[in-house]
């Protein structure tokens, strides 16, 4: 008889080696060295364990010493530290740039993620009494990070931050753009266009002023901020701005070509008619599009790559739906979850994902409890919710689900001025702040009909609501349904559940996960039948459309 033994569990980083062992000279055999002649002492394989790229600059090329000199002693002693103990637990603003830059250099993939969380701790605790120092910092560090390293996943974090705020556009943009004219390259003009996406009026103040100032030409970051902002949107809100910039192009004598057409692109946009309604971002995605996955790990890798997915809170919703389609009580979810969420958060830009979604979606009971809990803890663990980065917006008055869903409707929602970012102060127009959205009901003989839109023209507004194109776009809406069930207060998911639809001879009709049917009735016939866990809500249900404002700070 041979006796077995099970293979021992290959290390795996980051693990806590001990870091009180860096440097001891009984381990250490190899040296980095630093600037004016220091040096410091470590172990071989302790740092290729971290390492791909030491491990072969040791391992295979036989080096004794690391040269290290480009960075800051203390970057070099919290990397090694970190190799050490698993932890960054020296990182700080100052050294933030060389130890990131030796993570993505020496490829200790653990190191670079963490990095990014820290970095966008800084950015979602941005101090009280901030200042341009505060602002600018991010941004360049951002820039160097997509310019050097090659990632553009800090840029998305601060162009976001900044774009939610007017009190950090107002702080930051104007002075940037006088301070570096002329110097800024396409990485931070790209940037500041994404920071004043939702008041490209900064940039078109500045073109003005650049022109008043000095030779009648479009310099580069004219050219680059007219081409790439919303030029009708921004004219639409300010007209006195439209007139200024087109007596400013006037006076340009000698236009090149390329100056020409883009002058004359500036003419005809003025020009440009208003859509009256623009329909919602990806609110009718198909449940097909998650469900064909059978493991949560390929659901995933779709997640990470699909272009539907804008936002943390369509993430979350479309984890959801899946897990609660699929789930059951041995459904165990990655154990590195959280870390996961991070790097999807990083990578995309997104911001923290609403408490409200968190709080009154994830109302699960029975055998899926455990697996919900589950999801709920990895979004938590990563500091992943936000208490008061969205504006909760419902409906003026409930809905019969036949008006919501058969009649064509205007539905009011009206927000505080206080809850709103760039309004500083009282509102000065009359009437509410707030939006209306336009429902063109479904069909029988065409269920495709149904759509939600929001109304974006500024002057078909009724006297008493009146629209904040700079807070309210579709950018950052989040449509969800309200309901109270089981006598609590619900929201639920329509993000990836199609549009409404009934059964084969229109007795009975449902959206998404939700029948609209008395207790006793079957639900039968209908043509995707692969939603196998729903709500029977009743005929007599009552819903509230809600919708979820991005806006200020996501701490």
């Amino acid at each position: 008889m041979t006796f077995c033994e099970e293979p021992a569990p290959k290390v795996s980083v980051p693990a806590d080696f001990g870091v009180e062992l860096l440097g001891d000279p009984n381990h250490a055999n190899i040296s980095f060295n630093l600037r004016d002649n220091q040096q410091i002492h470590a172990n071989s394989v302790i740092v290729s364990l971290n390492s791909p790229v030491l491990q072969r600059l040791i391992s295979d090329l036989c080096f004794k010493t690391i040269e290290v000199d480009d960075f800051q002693k203390d970057a070099v002693q919290c990397f090694l530290e970190g190799c050490y103990s698993g932890r960054l637990a020296k990182i700080n603003k100052g050294i933030f740039r060389d130890l990131n830059k030796m993570a993505h250099v020496f490829k200790v993939n653990w190191m670079e993620k963490r990095c990014a969380s820290y970095y966008r701790y800084l950015t979602e605790n941005i101090p009280d009494k901030y200042d341009f120092q505060d602002l600018l910092y991010l941004f360049e560090e951002a820039c160097f990070a997509a310019r050097h390293l090659k990632t553009d996943a800090s840029l998305n974090v601060i162009t976001s931050k900044l774009n939610s705020s007017a009190s950090y556009r107002k702080c930051f943009v104007p002075r940037f753009l006088d301070e570096n004219a002329g110097k800024l390259d396409d990485i931070e003009l790209n940037g500041i266009v994404k920071a004043s996406q939702r008041q490209p009026e900064l940039l078109v103040s500045f073109v003005i002023s650049q022109l008043k100032v000095g030779k009648p030409e479009l310099s580069k970051e004219a050219k680059f901020f007219l081409q790439n902002i919303n030029i009708s949107r921004c004219f639409r809100k300010n007209p006195d701005l439209q007139t200024s910039l087109i007596e400013q192009l006037d006076r340009i004598e000698s236009p090149s070509t390329a100056d020409y057409k883009l002058v004359l692109s500036l003419y005809k946009s003025c020009n440009t008619v208003v859509e009256k309604y623009c329909s919602l971002h990806n609110t009718f995605n198909s449940f097909n599009t998650i469900n064909k996955f059978t493991e949560f790990s390929d659901l995933l890798e779709f997640l990470k790559s699909s272009p539907d997915v804008k936002s943390f809170n369509m993430f979350f919703e479309a984890v959801f739906c899946w897990l609660f389609n699929n789930a059951n009580s041995s459904t165990k979810l990655p154990t590195d979850l959280s870390d996961l969420i991070l790097e999807m958060m990083t990578k995309n830009g997104w911001r923290n994902i609403a408490s409200h979604l968190v709080n009154y979606m994830l109302i699960v009971d029975g055998e899926r409890f455990s697996v919900f809990q589950s999801f709920e803890n990895a979004i938590r663990k990563c500091k992943a919710v936000s208490s008061d980065g969205y504006e909760y917006i419902t409906s003026s008055r409930e809905y019969e689900w036949e008006d919501l869903l058969f009649k064509e409707n205007d539905v009011e929602f009206v927000t505080s001025q206080n809850n709103l970012s760039p309004i500083e102060g009282p509102c000065p127009d009359n009437g509410d702040c707030g939006f209306i959205i336009h429902i063109t009901p479904s069909k029988e003989e065409d269920i495709n009909v149904f759509n939600i839109q929001l109304l974006q023209d500024p002057a078909a507004y009724p006297s008493h609501l009146h629209l904040h194109e700079d807070e309210i776009s579709i950018e950052n809406m989040h449509f969800a349904l309200e309901m109270t069930f089981s006598g609590k207060k619900r929201l639920f998911p329509v993000s990836w559940y199609g549009k409404p639809n009934c059964n084969v001879n229109g007795s009975i009709w449902k959206w998404g996960a939700i029948y609209f049917i008395d207790k006793g009735e079957t639900p039968l016939g209908f043509s995707d039948e692969n939603i196998d866990w729903r709500w029977g809500l009743g005929r007599q249900a009552k819903i509230t459309p809600a919708f979820l404002i991005q806006r200020g700070s996501s701490t």
